[in-house]
Parts: C-alpha cells; structure tokens; sequence
C-alpha cells in the first residue's frame, strides 16, 4: 500500500499510529466487520443485480450530496476554498461510489476511507456534523437504490433485501472513515504528549551537564537493542519514549552530590540510588502508558542481570525487559561521553570495559548485549547524528 505509506508519512503518522491504521484496514478487520453485519453471499448477489444502474448515476448521486453540503457552514468553508474543488469532489465521490458497490476493498477504497476522515479531522468537521451529512447520503442512496430496484422490475420484497444490503455495506463503509478520523486524532494527542514529555526530560535533567544530548542519545540506542532483539515497531517507539526519564528522579538529588566532579563517597552515593525510587514514585500514577513505562525503567535500570544492582537486587528475567536494554544503552553513552566525573573513553575501552569489567551475565542481560553489540554501527550513526544537529 505504497499510496497508503505516502498519506500517512505526509500526516506525520507516528509508528504506533501507522500501525493502527493499517490494522483497521486488515483483511481480518473487514471480514471480522462483514461478520458483525452479517454480510453473506446473498447480499453481494443481490448488490451485483442493480451495480450497473448505480454506477450509471453514481454522478448524480456525488453531485447531489456536495450541494447539500454547501448549505452547511464547516462543510462550504472547505469546499469553497478552491475554485475547481467542488468538481473534484464530486468526480472523487462518484468514483467512489462505484468502487463501494462494486464491493472492491482495494488499495483506492483504503485510501479514500483514510482520506476522508484525515480530512475531517484536520478541517476541525466535528464527528457529528459528518455523521450527520452521512444520514443524508444515506438517503440519496436508499433512493437511488429502490430506483434501480424499480428500473430492474425487482419485487419489493427482494428490493427491500437489496436495500439492507447495501445498509451493510454503508455501515462498513462509515465505521472505517470515523475510525481513520479517530486514529488520525488520537495519533496527535500521543505526539503532543510525547513532545511535552520529552520538554520536561530536558527541563529535568538541565541541572546535569550534557544530559539533552545524553536522553537522545541513550533513547535511541534503547530503540535500536529493541529492534535487534525482533521487538515489534510499536515496541521500539514506546521504549524510545519511555527510555529518556530513566533519570528524572535525579530531581530529588541535591546540587552537591549530581554536580560532585569526583567520586561519591558511600554516604552520597546511597542518596545518588535513591533517584530510581524517587523517579518511579513520581511516574507510577500516572494515566499515560508512557509514564508508566518511565516508571518501570526509572525503578530498575540500575538493577544488574547477577542480582547484584540497585534499589531492588531483581535478577535475571525478573529485571522488566526495558530496564535491562536502558541500562545497556545508559552505560554505553556514560562511558563513550565526557561527564562531570569522568573524561570520554574511546570506542575501544569503552566496549572493553562492558565486556570485561562490567560483564554480560553480571551487570548486563547477555541476549541484550548481543542485541547491542548487532546494532553498533547504527548506534554510532545515531551517536554521530545527535551530536551534530
């Protein structure tokens, strides 16, 4: 669906949005639609006998309908915007009309469904006005259809069985455009969210030299391990957007120990572990999924995989999966980049030091060093790209 990839690109679509839509639109969708409707092979039968006819005033229908929608204020605006619009619109509908008695759920249906509500949503048409207008075409269809019905010599009681057919397939037909309308809408508020999100990782981490780039940075590493684990992309999106508040709750810590440029004493360092409760305290309520990833990661990537890190002893498996690859893509970017405690170590001693100082099996889940360690080259490329922008 190479159109379908152009249109959502175009929005902005995030991979979680891009993923949604395209499971509205899987084959499973629509037969578990056709299902909900009980759409059999009587109906398609039945819709093949007047599809000629309609396709004959499919124009009529399209042309009939966009006058109606002048007389409605949200609607004209938008129509009215462009000299040649109306006939467009008219030419666009009509096509479509063909395709939806033709009963061809193509690329071209799936485009002008997702279309149609983008367009709603991005021109502010409330969900009730469209539903609304769509009882009019409704009717303008029901009347089309009962004079096809006529024109054919079909007896009313088959007429009446052609008619809930076709209310089947307009209800499919209605369903799939509110949906990408609702997609498109929920889509923008998980950017918005994520955006302010990522405003207030910065914002709190701003005390602590470098750490802008360093949540950019160590998120994407985050995303890359996740993907070269096989996680899914909607996997790999929500760790990219959870992984950078591992360390809000640094917060909590005063000036003199997160600002020290020397090592911590025992004491002080003990008050340094406390950010990963203090960070999952102030995630854990919240509503958003994100948040409350952020918690998971801010409580436990810290944790080592031989049950000896902080604040809880987890081991193995029962360290959360995002912990364990945050903690990769944390110490990964610790070492590599100066911090107020220490220089930048090369490349080299950096990977020398994760491997034999610091140990998959004992700070590191093996399976997700060896996801790292796939993903290097891409690593350094997003390492080199952050840091030059």
């Amino acid at each position: 669906m190479g159109r379908i990839d152009d249109i959502l690109t175009k929005n902005k679509m995030t991979e979680k949005g891009v993923m949604g839509i395209y499971s509205l639109f899987a084959q499973n969708n629509i037969r578990l639609l056709k299902d909900l409707t009980h759409f059999t092979r009587k109906d398609i039968d039945g819709i093949g006998k007047i599809k000629g006819c309609i396709e004959n005033i499919s124009l009529k229908i399209a042309s009939d309908f966009y006058d109606y929608l002048l007389n409605i204020e949200e609607t004209a605006k938008i129509i009215n915007s462009r000299p040649d619009l109306l006939e467009q619109l008219k030419l666009t509908q009509s096509h479509y009309i063909k395709q939806l008695f033709g009963l061809t759920y193509d690329e071209n249906y799936f485009i002008n469904r997702v279309i149609v509500g983008f367009a709603h949503y991005v021109y502010k048409i409330s969900p009730s006005v469209y539903i609304g207008s769509y009882g009019y075409y409704n009717t303008l269809i029901t009347d089309a259809v009962m004079k096809c019905c006529k024109e054919k010599g079909i007896g009313s009681e088959e007429s009446i069985s052609i008619l809930n057919s076709v209310q089947k397939i307009l209800s499919i037909d209605i369903t799939l455009a509110i949906e990408s309308y609702y997609q498109k809408s929920i889509d923008d508020v998980y950017k918005m969210e994520h955006d302010s999100l990522n405003r207030l990782m910065v914002l709190a981490e701003y005390r602590d030299e470098d750490t802008g780039n360093h949540i950019s940075r160590m998120s994407r590493y985050a995303a890359v391990i996740a993907k070269e684990l096989g996680m899914d992309g909607v996997y790999q999106e929500n760790i990219l957007n959870s992984a950078p508040m591992h360390d809000i709750g640094k917060v909590g810590i005063p000036d003199n120990i997160l600002l020290k440029p020397g090592r911590l004493d025992k004491d002080e360092f003990e008050i340094m572990k406390s950010h990963t409760v203090i960070g999952y305290n102030i995630l854990k309520d919240s509503e958003s999924n994100t948040l409350k990833e952020g918690a998971v990661i801010a409580l436990s990537h810290h944790e080592n995989y031989d049950g000896s890190g902080y604040p809880n002893g987890l081991k193995g498996d029962t360290i959360p999966l995002s912990g364990r690859i945050t903690k990769i893509a944390d110490v990964f970017d610790a070492l590599i980049n100066k911090r107020i405690y220490k220089p930048a170590y090369t490349l080299e001693e950096t990977l020398r030091i994760m491997k034999d100082e610091m140990k998959p099996g004992a700070a590191f889940d093996p399976y997700c060093f060896g996801a790292f360690l796939k993903g290097l080259d891409e690593i350094l490329e997003a390492r080199r790209k952050i840091d030059t922008e």
